[in-house]
């Protein structure tokens, strides 16, 4: 790897990593901000936060192609310089309406983030090399969101504004700092649009080699995502609800599981026998299944640090498989990374909104239940189709 090279690598790894730590900030930040600054219910919560996720989801869906028209550091800085006047907006108003608006214009713009981001780090990389970057990113994003629920917890126990404010500002740093970078180095600077890039290796007689197990991989993905936003959503408000632990605590466990994903993904980056094997997909799904239902009633302390720093090393297998196999010999990655980022979307969506109204209404080991119903579901069907498949292609 040339100097320009490293120096990509690097700040778009470091941008990967203070972008989702700020982004995870607003999420909790924002949990306790209308919780318990503005006394919002559970259920009102959850929709709220499915809410720019719901957006994010939409925007994807029907502007995808269109952001991919941009160079990838405008898509980017807009964003982040975007979502961060929305967060910060967001503290000045107690009115719902005013509220809920906001949130959906921070998922318009977060909308231009992820997608982008991916297909620029992997650009025309495969085999070893793509193993080495999709992995460097992961750790980068996991590690973000690791520090975050911890950093978070100790800003809101001060003011949840404060929280929403400091994400709000590092996402303005991340911004300034990745268009100097980037005007200073030939590489980054000569990026183009992903659609040009597509249409330059179209042109060259490229060939689509994509892999089926990416639709396993993207199953897993929903599951593991479904109940990430449990996690980070209900599990902080249940822990607060029911004086089981500070925000502190809570913030800790949180830090404990994203610290397990994070060395996961480094572990991964450095293997290769979970690539390409339909059997590792439905094994980390089973596993997921199981240890939920397992862990469901437990409310002890080291009862829910062991199941989330396992929960946090199912969570990294998962992921790897989506992004990865989204990736491997795909012609067109902007679209790719757009689905593998609408259905991980789709699990935060469904785990913040229905895992709000059963917690509000059954209590979190009742969301836990459901969780690990919907992933024995899911295998079954996952199960069903393959079994369709194979008779079909007799």
């Amino acid at each position: 790897m040339d100097k320009d090279g490293k120096t990509q690598f690097w700040t778009l790894n470091v941008a990967s990593f203070l972008g989702q730590m700020s982004i995870n900030m607003v999420n909790l930040a924002l949990v306790y901000h209308l919780r318990y600054t503005l006394s919002w219910s559970a259920a009102m919560v959850g929709l709220a936060a499915s809410t720019y996720t719901g957006l994010y989801l939409v925007c994807n869906l029907l502007l995808g192609r269109f952001w991919q028209r941009m160079r990838p550091v405008a898509s980017l800085c807009l964003s982040l310089c975007g979502m961060a006047a929305s967060a910060v907006l967001v503290t000045f108003s107690s009115a719902v309406p005013i509220i809920f608006l906001l949130l959906v214009l921070y998922g318009f713009f977060m909308s231009m983030l992820w997608p982008q981001m991916e297909a620029w780090i992997t650009r025309d990389a495969e085999g070893a090399e793509l193993n080495k970057l999709t992995s460097a990113f992961n750790f980068s994003w996991s590690f973000g969101t690791a520090v975050s629920p911890y950093l978070t917890g100790w800003l809101v126990a001060s003011s949840p504004a404060l929280g929403l404010r400091t994400a709000a500002a590092v996402f303005v740093l991340v911004a300034i700092v990745l268009s100097l970078v980037t005007a200073l180095t030939p590489r980054m600077r000569a990026a183009r649009a992903e659609s040009e890039h597509i249409r330059t290796r179209q042109e060259g007689d490229g060939v689509d080699h994509s892999t089926p197990l990416r639709y396993d991989s993207w199953a897993a993905v929903f599951i593991v995502y479904t109940a990430l936003s449990v996690v980070l959503n209900i599990f902080p408000m249940h822990c607060t609800d029911t004086g089981l632990f500070d925000e502190t605590v809570s913030g800790a466990l949180l830090l404990a599981r994203g610290l397990a994903t994070c060395l996961c993904f480094v572990w991964l980056g450095r293997t290769h026998f979970w690539q390409f094997k339909a059997w590792m997909i439905y094994l980390m799904e089973g596993f997921f299944v199981l240890t939920t239902f397992i862990f469901s009633p437990v409310t002890g302390l080291a009862g829910n640090a062991l199941y989330l720093c396992i929960f946090g090393m199912i969570f990294a297998f998962c992921y790897s498989f989506s992004i990865f196999h989204s990736a491997a010999g795909a012609l067109d990655r902007g679209r790719r990374m757009v689905i593998h980022e609408c259905v991980l979307t789709t699990g935060q969506v469904i785990g913040a909104s229905f895992g709000g109204t059963i917690y509000e209404g059954m209590g979190y080991r009742n969301v836990l239940v459901a969780l690990a119903a919907m992933g024995l579901v899911l295998i079954a069907l996952q199960f069903l189709v393959r079994a369709i498949v194979s008779r079909r292609s007799v």
